[in-house]
């Protein structure tokens, strides 16, 4: 309890715009956004959207994309940007699975599917996983947070034949991938 009360008390610190708009990118770690893109999401004026995304551009959170003569922001992947994850996000409970669980080198790839308050559903990809080792996972974040992670784990083969017939727009929402 004691470090929730830490977090709340860095999420009043921080200025509400700034965080609104580094949920936006939290909330889609995958999606490029154009500056009119973000400031209509985040419900900001275009120049206050532009003065924040370039201080954190600056500080190293979100990455500016240069095509042609068009700009896209995109959220950069560091350990700096989980810190944030895990600061700003209150349900950062699939964080902390993806956090034990990757430490598993057969696990190539987490794939959130759906996502809600309660729950989530969640593709594994991977070689020879541990069904029992994920579950008991799983188990402990239910009992921790009453926050039930279901799961599928599939072969990489299965991943790439499910890519190929365009059954998913799996790219979009992996979560975790091992590099």
């Amino acid at each position: 309890q004691h470090k929730m009360e830490q977090i709340e008390m860095l999420r009043k610190l921080f200025d509400e715009k700034i965080i609104i708009i580094i949920n936006n990118f939290l909330d889609n770690p995958e999606k490029k956004f154009s500056l009119t893109q973000i400031a209509s999401l985040s419900k900001i004026n275009v120049s206050t959207t532009l003065r924040i995304l370039d201080k954190l551009v600056k500080q190293d959170v979100i990455e500016l994309i240069l095509t042609g003569k068009s700009k896209s922001y995109k959220l950069k992947q560091s350990e700096k940007t989980l810190t944030l994850n895990k600061i700003l996000k209150k349900e950062d409970h699939i964080q902390e699975f993806v956090e034990r669980l990757k430490k598993d080198f057969k696990i190539k790839k987490i794939i959130l599917e759906v996502k809600n308050e309660d729950g989530a559903k969640l593709l594994i990809v991977g070689a020879l996983l541990s069904k029992e080792k994920i579950n008991a996972l799983a188990k402990d974040i239910k009992n921790k947070y009453n926050f039930k992670i279901q799961f599928v784990e599939i072969s990489e083969k299965q991943f790439l034949e499910m890519k190929e017939i365009g059954l998913y727009n799996l790219n979009k929402k992996i979560i975790w991938e091992r590099i």
